[in-house]
């Protein structure tokens, strides 16, 4: 899967995207999504380590040196992806999966479902919370919004937003689908588009709203 998703990351030209006002610059590109995906896969197979270690004698997890934020763009993420700069990334990306996988179906349901005293994720949850992180960067650049116009792009993602919406009402209330929200958490359809809404209304910002706290 993740060899299909990442496949015309070559295509791709690292650039910054250019934001809205008031909004902060930030800067995504087809390495900077290939390394944060190897980062989460090798971050959460320690986390399953250290939690393991946390549940059987009460060592409270370090956090690991080296984790770089979403935020933050390296030098070498704003250069040039040739297809075997990719073909040696997608490598060490499935290899780092394939070792969580293999780690997650070694635990058993009370390791995946023992919750840390501290009140953070169980294990079930944080696999979850990666599996999805994979898909999302991958469509980030894949399902890229086009163009250049800051507007334009705005525009773009408010009618896919109105296309999946429509879509999803029509299907009724199946059992088989699930809404989840930016870390992973179940929740309803409803509570999904009121949290989109409410960050759109914070990009956005007053100036750029109507009395109702959303674009005209």
């Amino acid at each position: 899967m993740t060899n299909e998703l990442f496949s015309r990351l070559t295509d791709a030209q690292p650039r910054p995207l250019t934001p809205l006002a008031g909004v902060g610059r930030y800067t995504y590109t087809p390495r900077k999504a290939l390394r944060r995906v190897l980062d989460h896969a090798l971050d959460h197979l320690n986390q399953i380590d250290q939690w393991l270690v946390w549940q059987r004698d009460g060592v409270v997890p370090t956090p690991t040196d080296g984790w770089v934020g979403s935020s933050v763009t390296l030098p070498g993420d704003l250069l040039p992806l040739s297809s075997s700069d990719l073909d040696a990334w997608l490598w060490r990306v499935d290899q780092a999966v394939r070792l969580v996988q293999q780690r997650a179906h070694e635990l058993t349901e009370a390791e995946l479902d023992w919750q840390p005293p501290d009140g953070g994720w169980p294990l079930r949850r944080v696999l979850h919370h990666l599996a999805r992180s994979e898909r999302l960067y991958a469509a980030s650049i894949d399902e890229a919004l086009p163009g250049d116009d800051p507007t334009d792009r705005y525009e773009e993602a408010c009618r896919r937003l109105d296309e999946t919406l429509r879509t999803a009402v029509a299907a009724g209330e199946d059992a088989s689908i699930v809404y989840a929200g930016l870390y992973g958490a179940l929740q309803s359809r409803e509570e999904v588009v009121d949290l989109m809404l409410a960050i759109e209304s914070e990009l956005l910002g007053p100036r750029d709203c109507d009395q109702t706290g959303f674009k005209p």
